[in-house]
């Protein structure tokens, strides 16, 4: 039985993926030509100039998402093994598992800079997207 829901579950879900597109809000580019609006958070309106702006447009909206949802759980993340540092008292392995927590909470966080500076100069002009 479980089977056949989950077959059911997955056919629904496909389907409607399969028909997501023809949902697509489409906007007015800035030449004049009609565009697709990619934006959930703004009013963006992504248009095809064919050198790929469209594409370029949509990555900068999911590193610019990316960034603040890392920004904001490390900021939760350091916070929560702070009181638990504050927290211990006298008891050594708490304090031990609290500096492990903030220090691999440090490390996540540099090795996102470096991987967003990667992108930085593989992609040459994303920011002035």
């Amino acid at each position: 039985m479980k089977k056949i829901i989950y077959a059911v579950i997955a056919i629904f879900m496909g389907s409607a993926m399969m028909f997501a597109p023809a949902f697509a809000e489409s906007c007015t580019c800035s030449d004049g030509s009609t565009g697709v609006k990619t934006s959930i958070l703004a009013d963006g309106c992504s248009c095809d100039d064919g050198k790929g702006s469209s594409v370029m447009h949509v990555l900068k909206l999911v590193v610019d998402i990316m960034s603040v949802g890392i920004g904001i759980l490390g900021v939760i993340g350091i916070s929560i093994s702070g009181v638990q540092y504050l927290t211990a008292g006298g008891n050594e392995e708490q304090t031990r598992k609290a500096k492990r927590r903030i220090f691999e909470i440090v490390i996540g966080l540099g090795i996102y800079v470096l991987i967003y500076a990667l992108l930085q100069w593989l992609l040459p002009g994303f920011n002035g997207v």
